[in-house]
C-alpha cells in the first residue's frame, strides 16, 4: 500500500493541471489527503485574495486524491462550496479531507 500511495503522490504533483496550479500533497493515507496550494500571484483575484476557482480546484483535487487512495479511478459527480473567508495573499491554502461515506461505486468527502 505504501508504494501505491507514493505513486499516487508523484502522479498528483507531476503533470497536468495539478502541476500547473502548483498543488502539493502534504499527507496521504487510505481515505485521507491533505493538499496545499501555494500563495502566488497567479492564484489571486483582482482584490488580491485567493481566486475562488483556485480554492475550488484545491478542494476538488483533495477529495479526488483521498478517493484515489483506494486504488480506484474516479471523477467528481457533484460538488458545492461555501467560502467562509478569503484566502489572503502570501498564505498557502491547505485542504484536508474528511471521509463521509465510501460505497461500492461512489464516495463522499468533506473538505475543509
Amino acid at each position: 500500500m505504501a508504494d501505491a500511495l507514493a505513486y499516487l503522490r508523484q502522479r498528483q504533483e507531476n503533470g497536468g493541471f495539478n502541476e500547473l496550479m502548483g498543488l502539493r500533497v502534504n499527507h496521504i493515507r487510505q481515505g485521507y489527503a491533505e493538499i496545499e496550494l501555494p500563495a502566488k500571484p497567479d492564484n489571486l483575484n483582482p482584490l488580491g485574495n485567493a481566486h475562488g476557482g483556485a480554492i475550488f480546484a484545491l478542494c476538488d483535487v483533495a477529495a479526488g486524491t483521498a478517493a484515489a487512495s483506494y486504488g480506484r479511478v474516479g471523477v467528481t459527480l457533484n460538488a458545492s462550496i461555501n467560502y467562509l473567508r478569503p484566502g489572503k495573499q502570501g498564505k498557502n491554502l491547505i485542504a484536508k479531507t474528511r471521509e463521509i461515506k465510501v460505497g461500492r461505486t461512489t464516495a463522499v468527502y468533506g473538505v475543509t
